[in-house]
């Protein structure tokens, strides 16, 4: 006999962990199916800025107090400068009268703590290790067999599951995607001089340097995006001549690099799918787009999604919360806003990797003109922050406008 759920999640990250959460005093059955168990020998490397509307969704989920518990960055500045050029821009959470412009939280704090609160949940049914094998839609429910043999009944299936979604695949919905042609170099870097909860980062010609405030005053998560094979060199090299490297590249901003951790390479692709739903199915996070890390904004769309799917399924929860009808109100909701982000950071990362002297130029003026423009860079503040737009109530700091 099958087992019920109204919801099934499938993929136990920060994204698909987000949405049990939210959806956790419902009143819904719901299961997530995670593929994977934590292996604490190899340590998650990545870390989120996380912007203000991401942290009121991880208040409204329940996990914002005890997060809070865990060592975190803060990013009160932002600066942002051009490698070819003289143009640069200064954010400050002073001019917007907020105390921060956001957080940099490791990804494993994230998921510890929503493992925590779920597992407190009676209602959600946490399946790990656990893989789709197959899956059938009818009419009025989906069934679900999982790698173990075991048939689960539901009104909707949720893929969380990455941009290789199993969920994505066996639904049939259609991915475009295309390589960059960069890979993202991570780290973990120790400097002379304190970072001072400034977020800061450098275009260079080969695509951005990040330096991202940890808690420790002397440390920082680097995100360096380059050509492979650059990026493979970067990886292998010695220490020392990767500080050196690291000083040069960053013009030594914060001083010697006195430190560096175990160094990791992703590559980098751009993803949106075709839909975001269809009947008895949902995408949300990387299963249904991927962007660029210049922004660090990939995260909070996929909270986003999240939150805006939970409002919709916890309104319409007396009713069929599977059907197409219903689910395209998220589709239309989110699909929109993502694409949108998905052209400003292809148009970013090719206006900052242009060589061509005159589109040098027109970048560097217009970072000086906007940067002495103080409403055109308070709009951008909170827009980034999350502080107005088309959120979802669940995502909405109470001064919201």
């Amino acid at each position: 006999m099958n087992l019920e759920y109204d919801l099934i999640i499938v993929g136990g990250g920060v994204t698909g962990g987000i949405l049990a959460a939210l959806m956790a005093d419902s009143g819904l059955g719901i299961a997530i199916i995670e593929a994977t168990k934590p292996d604490p020998n190899h340590p998650d490397p990545r870390v989120f800025a996380i912007t203000r509307a991401s942290e009121q969704i991880f208040r409204s989920a329940g996990i914002w107090e005890s997060l809070s518990k865990h060592p975190m960055g803060h990013f009160r500045e932002m600066e942002v400068w051009d490698a070819n050029g003289s143009g640069s821009i200064h954010f400050d959470s002073k001019d917007l009268c907020e105390p921060t412009l956001g957080h940099i939280i490791e990804n494993q704090s994230i998921r510890n703590t929503l493992s925590n609160r779920i597992h407190q949940q009676k209602s959600i049914h946490w399946l790990c290790p656990e893989t789709i094998e197959h899956l059938e839609r009818k009419r009025d429910h989906a069934d679900v067999v999982l790698a173990s043999g075991e048939r689960l009944k539901t009104r909707l299936i949720v893929g969380a599951d990455g941009f290789n979604s199993l969920v994505r695949d066996l639904s049939g919905i259609e991915l475009k995607s295309r390589d960059y042609g960069q890979t993202a170099l991570v780290c973990s870097v120790k400097t002379q001089v304190a970072h001072n909860d400034v977020a800061r980062q450098r275009f260079l010609t080969s695509g951005p340097l990040a330096f991202l405030p940890l808690a420790d005053p002397h440390l920082c998560s680097i995100v360096w995006s380059t050509i492979p094979e650059q990026a493979q060199t970067l990886r292998e090299m010695p220490e020392k001549d990767f500080h050196a490297r690291l000083e040069e590249a960053f013009e030594s901003r914060l001083g010697r690099v006195l430190e560096t951790g175990q160094r990791y390479t992703f590559p980098l692709l751009r993803a949106h799918a075709r839909n975001y739903v269809s009947d008895r199915i949902a995408l949300i996070g990387d299963a249904a787009h991927r962007v660029h890390p210049l922004a660090g904004q990939g995260a909070n769309l996929g909270f986003l999604d999240a939150a805006a799917l939970a409002e919709i399924l916890l309104a319409h929860k007396d009713r069929d919360i599977g059907k197409k009808i219903l689910l395209r109100k998220y589709e239309r909701w989110r699909k929109g806003n993502n694409l949108a982000m998905l052209i400003a950071m292809d148009s970013f990362k090719t206006l900052f990797g242009s060589t061509l002297k005159p589109v040098q130029w027109l970048r560097n003026r217009g970072l000086e003109l906007t940067d002495s423009f103080k409403p055109a860079k308070q709009l951008i503040m909170r827009r980034a922050m999350g502080l107005e737009g088309d959120l979802p109530e669940l995502a909405r700091t109470p001064d919201f406008l």
